[in-house]
Parts: C-alpha cells; sequence; structure tokens
C-alpha cells in the first residue's frame, strides 16, 4: 500500500518542479531571444522587420493613472502593474532581488500604457508594450475589482503566471505604487465598508528621457515604426540596458535552475 506521506511529498514536489521548470525554459528562450537581438542602428525600416534599438524614451501621451503611481517629473508612458495586499508575518525568498521580503498576495496584474516610444539612430520608434502582456491573464486598472473576496485571491505561485513577472519586461529603474484608495476614481471598490487602504498598486515604468533597450517587429501605421510583439518575435523591454538585462535573466535562470536541482534532489530523497 502507497504511504500518503509519500503521495503527498510526490504531489508537492512534482508541482514545484513543473514550476521551476516552467520558468527556467521560458527565461532561457528570452535570454537566446535577446542574446540574437543585440541593438543597432536602424538603418531603413520596413513592415515585418525583427529590430532592436536603444536610446531615449519619449513621451507623447502618458499612462493612465501614471501621476498617481509615480513621482516621476517626466510623464511616464508605459508602465506593469500588479495589485495585492500584504501577508504581515511571512516572508519569501524574491529571486529578482536576491533577498527575503515580506509576503505579497498579488491577485491581479497588467499592462498600462499611453503613446510612447524609443528615439534611437535620430528616428522615433513607438512601442506597443500592450504586446509583452501577450501570452498572460492581463487585467487593465479600470477592469481591477478591489475588495471582491472571488476574484482577490491569491493562488499558490505555481498556478500564477503574471505580466509583472515576465521575463520579456525587465523595468527596474524606476519603481511606483499606491494604496488602492488613492486609484477609487479608477479601479471598481467593490462594495462599501471595504477598505481599499488595504491594498496596494505596485507599478515599475518608463518615462520621458529614460533609457530603453527595445527589440520586437515593426509594424508600420500612418508611415509611423512601431515596435510589437508576436508568436515569433516577442517584445523584449528593459530600461537598464542590453548588457544588464542579459545579466539579470543569467542570475534568473541560475535560481530557477538551483531550484529545479533542489526539487529533484528532494524528490529522490523522499519519494523515490
Amino acid at each position: 500500500m502507497v504511504d500518503i506521506s509519500t503521495v503527498v511529498f510526490a504531489v508537492v514536489f512534482g508541482s514545484v518542479g513543473l514550476w521551476s521548470a516552467s520558468r527556467l525554459a521560458s527565461v532561457l528562450g528570452t535570454y537566446v531571444a535577446v542574446r540574437r537581438a543585440a541593438p543597432a542602428s536602424p538603418g531603413s525600416v520596413h513592415e515585418g522587420q525583427r529590430l532592436a534599438v536603444a536610446g531615449d524614451v519619449f513621451v507623447e501621451q502618458p499612462a493612465a493613472a501614471a501621476d498617481r503611481l509615480f513621482d516621476a517629473e517626466e510623464p511616464v508612458g508605459g508602465y506593469v502593474w500588479r495589485a495585492g495586499f500584504d501577508d504581515a508575518g511571512r516572508y519569501t525568498y524574491d529571486f529578482d532581488r536576491g533577498e527575503f521580503r515580506q509576503t505579497k498576495n498579488t491577485f491581479a496584474s497588467g499592462v498600462e500604457t499611453g503613446a510612447f516610444g524609443v528615439e534611437a539612430g535620430g528616428r522615433e520608434f513607438a512601442v506597443d508594450l500592450d504586446a509583452a502582456a501577450d501570452g498572460y491573464d492581463a487585467s487593465t486598472l479600470a477592469g481591477l475589482d478591489v475588495g471582491d473576496p472571488k476574484s482577490n485571491v491569491s493562488l499558490p505561485f505555481v498556478l500564477t503566471d503574471y505580466v509583472w513577472s515576465a521575463p520579456n519586461l525587465d523595468l527596474s529603474e524606476r519603481p511606483g505604487g499606491s494604496t488602492a484608495d488613492r486609484l477609487a476614481d479608477i479601479v471598481d471598490v467593490h462594495a462599501d465598508g471595504v477598505q481599499a487602504e488595504n491594498f496596494f498598486v505596485d507599478a515599475r515604468g518608463l518615462a520621458a528621457g529614460d533609457d530603453c533597450y527595445v527589440s520586437g517587429e515593426v509594424a508600420v501605421e500612418d508611415g509611423v515604426p512601431t515596435l510589437t510583439g508576436t508568436d515569433a518575435t516577442p517584445l523584449l523591454v528593459a530600461d537598464g540596458g542590453y548588457a544588464s538585462f542579459r545579466r539579470t535573466l543569467s542570475v534568473r535562470a541560475a535560481a530557477y535552475a538551483l531550484v529545479a536541482a533542489a526539487i529533484a534532489g528532494g524528490f529522490w530523497l523522499f519519494v523515490l
């Protein structure tokens, strides 16, 4: 007869192992895409072209609610965000920062974008940041329901894949955030009596003048080249530069590989 503890260990180790392997594969895939997309002088540009550029961000229209989330003097053209609530007394390891931090229970994430782009080689390239959320269950701030017990649930990390943690977005130079009560006219507070100040919205954005690396596929509309993402050519965005982006992905890959190795060892010790 199979021992119930062995079954429990097998399920736990198997779930975490599959999660770490999936994240490792995603990070490695992004790393390969970045290595193949070093920034270069744009030259001639045409529809469907793969292009990687690096330059300063310009903003024609700020992203929604950016002025509530960021203290930047310059307008913020786009950002990735997550909504959640703090879990007092619990700490988890942040692979991106390399340290233990108070647990933040995330229940939604998404991208907000105005009209912005990158100036490189004397030309302006618009950036379709919404394309970075393709493949994720992304929300919009206007569609965020705060205080709904059915949707404001923090699922186990093995069951979530938020765009906030997407490896193709490396935004860390301009963090922002707010409590949900400051966004009450934008988000939907579920019911009277909900303490919106107990919920947070974290953000990481791009403001005018920021140094930015972008790689994607060119789409031309009304003569304006836009860098977007497709199934074959993912949109890659980093505010720390090309070299920093590669280093960040290397560190994340090593962290997930370490977790996968630890899980494999645990499976061998406790299950086999």
